[in-house]
Parts: structure tokens; sequence; C-alpha cells
């Protein structure tokens, strides 16, 4: 099915995913923007405003924001690499024109950096950049299982609620508010307890790559973690607390790695400039 129409496809079938919600995004947002060098932070308050942070839903979710007006825009979300494969096939995985989130990170970073695209560009580029960081990272965003468009065609039964849901949606929103919940914490508190948690071995670890590494680490979670114990056919799982508490720290460990890896990456595109 050509990718676009999948999406519309999708739509009509039920809530459409959106990787880790409003909070989730605000989450990798602040995380990053505590790790911008001075000359980002003014690089960024220059071209847009300076009241305005990339943790902002206007700019941190703005691209969900917008999906169904720019219909266009969403494969930009995702990269379907097959369960079973070991490596990313660009001309399988990423088929342009379409394009798919790793394209789109490449594309928009050069967007950004360009200092002759004009500003209304460069502003819309930071804001993909912003939100499709925090897609890579969701796992379920980079994998597909056996035609189940990453997980929204597999339903699951989450603690507490009767009606089951699309695996795909419990990993974008239910961790995301569990964590939450958990910790008693609004998402900004709960990015900077995040962020203080980080050694300086993590940092250094994710600190690095391109997007198709990240999107790679992400498959390989997708397949050892998110569909480890659920059934590809049958009725809907219930989830259990095994599987709940262990993937709330892969959740935060994302969530971590995605501000970190954002930061890196607009870091090196005012470096460069």
């Amino acid at each position: 099915m050509n990718r676009i129409y999948r999406w519309i496809f999708l739509s009509f079938i039920a809530t459409t995913g959106l990787a880790w919600g409003p909070a989730g995004h605000e989450i990798v947002g602040r995380i990053a923007e505590q790790r911008l060098t001075p000359a980002t932070t003014q690089f960024i308050r220059e071209l847009h405003n300076p009241e305005i942070h990339i943790a902002d839903a206007g700019i941190a979710d703005w691209a969900d924001f917008i999906r169904r007006e720019r219909p266009e825009t969403a494969p930009w979300h995702y990269v379907d690499i097959p369960f079973d494969a070991r490596k990313y096939d660009p001309e399988r995985d990423c088929r342009q024109p379409a394009g798919c989130v790793i394209s789109a990170i490449e594309k928009f970073r050069h967007v950004l950096a360009d200092r002759q695209a004009n500003s209304a560009a460069r502003i819309e580029a930071l804001k993909f950049l912003v939100h499709f960081v925090g897609d890579i990272h969701q796992p379920l965003h980079c994998a597909e299982r056996h035609g189940d468009h990453g997980g929204n065609l597999v339903l699951v039964h989450w603690p507490g609620e009767p009606q089951a849901l699309k695996l795909h949606a419990v990993w974008d929103r239910r961790f995301v508010e569990k964590n939450l919940r958990d910790q008693k914490l609004t998402a900004p508190e709960y990015a900077d307890q995040l962020n203080h948690a980080v050694t300086a071995a993590q940092l250094q670890a994710w600190s690095a790559g391109a997007p198709a590494d990240w999107a790679l680490e992400s498959h390989r979670l997708a397949v050892t973690e998110v569909y480890a114990t659920i059934p590809e056919t049958g009725a809907a799982r219930q989830l259990d607390a095994a599987y709940i508490t262990k993937n709330q720290h892969l959740v935060a460990e994302q969530f971590t790695k995605a501000g970190i890896r954002l930061a890196y990456l607009l870091n090196l595109i005012t470096t460069n400039r």
C-alpha cells in the first residue's frame, strides 16, 4: 500500500498513532533545551522568537498538529524496517519521493543549517527536527511486524481499561502517562529528573551517531522488548505488571536519548554554520 494512502487508511480504522503524545515531545524538547550551547540557544532565539522554547507545543508537537492538513508529511514520522531485518535498507524502508523519518531528519537539518534558505523555511525545519528526533526514538515508529503497521493492527489490554487498545497507542501515550503519574511529576519536572540522572558515560555514548543508527537501535528495541511477549494473532493480550514496569524504564531511557541527540544535532548545526 502506498505510504500516504496507508496513513489515510489507518486514520479511519483507529486513532492515529502520534509518537509519545504532546507530553512526550515536551519532555524530549526540554531535555534537549538544557543541553544546547549558548550559540545554539542564541541562534534559535534569533531565528524564531526569544520567548519561544523548543519544548513548547507550538514547536515540539507542531508536526502532529499539521499532519491532517498536510498528509504528504505523514510518512516522515516513521520508517518501516521489517521485523526480521538486521539492517536498514533505504531502498526498501525509505522509498522516495515519500521518504521516512530518517530522510526527513537529514533533509531538515540541512535546511536549518542553510544560510541561504528563508527564515520561514528554517523555522519549519526546526519544528520538524524537534518532533522527528522524538519520533525516531519510539520503537514502533521504526519497526513493522509482518504488515501490522508498527503495532497499529495489534490489540492489547492495559490494566484497568475494559476496551482493547492498539499496541502502538499504548507506546505512544500510556507509558508516558504512567511514568508521569507514578512519579507525581509534570512533564517539565520529569524531563529535569531524567536530565539530572544522565551520567558522563551515557552523555558521551548517546551524543553520537546518525538518524539511521538511532532508527536501527529503536527497531532492535521493538523486536526484543516491545513485541517480545505479544503474539501476532489471537485475542488481545493482557499486559502484565512485568511488561509494564520493564518498559517504563525503556521509555524513560528513550526520552533521554532523544533529548540528548536532539541537542547534539542542533549544536552540530550551529557549530558548522
